[in-house]
């Protein structure tokens, strides 16, 4: 799956002029979509630069493929986050390792993001 972003906002939906997160006309590899208790869709992009890993609202971009891939799961969370992520990174702590940079860790994300990208080139 992936996106295009369409314009700049922040977590609260404001407009931003400039991000150091996204560059607007730029398309993202979805890595997951989230649905929070919020009622607000989310989509965990890699960001340019160093930033990395994060989640955006998904009312700044569109989206331009929408192939699901197969190693995506359906799950709630005890506080009624719905997700489609792969099963691996969504067992408990996953991501506070991976963002301690925990070898295995990295090493699951990094297999797991190249299915994503061979499931729509």
């Amino acid at each position: 799956m992936k996106v295009k972003c369409t314009k700049l906002i922040d977590s609260k939906g404001n407009p931003l002029d400039q991000s150091p997160w996204c560059t607007v006309g730029k398309v993202y590899y979805v890595l997951s979509v989230l649905l929070g208790s919020n009622g607000k869709w989310l989509l965990r992009l890699i960001g340019d630069g160093k930033n990395g890993v994060a989640m955006f609202n998904l009312e700044g971009f569109e989206v331009v493929s929408n192939r699901i891939p197969n190693t995506w799961i359906a799950t709630w969370d005890e506080k009624g986050v719905f997700a489609l992520t792969p099963s691996a990174w969504n067992q408990r702590g996953f991501w506070e390792k991976f963002y301690d940079r925990d070898p295995e860790t990295v090493r699951i994300f990094e297999e797991e993001k190249r299915k994503i990208i061979e499931a729509d080139p």
